[in-house]
């Protein structure tokens, strides 16, 4: 079994801020939101009563995956 290939948070939330066109003065902000809804769902995760262990920064962009 082979290893995946992992994409950072950072790079899936700027391809998908860039993906939907958002105007160049609005990008910041649409990136800002986007990082925000990724750590609430996080946090919401480790608190989840099938939560192994407190969630940590995403090896890959699985879970930016899920906001979309």
């Amino acid at each position: 079994m082979g290893t995946g290939i992992g994409i950072s948070p950072s790079v899936m939330i700027n391809r998908m801020v860039h993906e939907r066109e958002v105007p160049q003065a609005g990008h910041l902000l649409e990136v800002a939101r986007l990082r925000a809804e990724l750590q609430q769902a996080q946090a919401h995760n480790a608190t989840s009563p099938l939560a192994t262990k407190p969630a940590e920064a995403p090896i890959n962009g699985a879970e930016v995956d899920l906001l979309i």
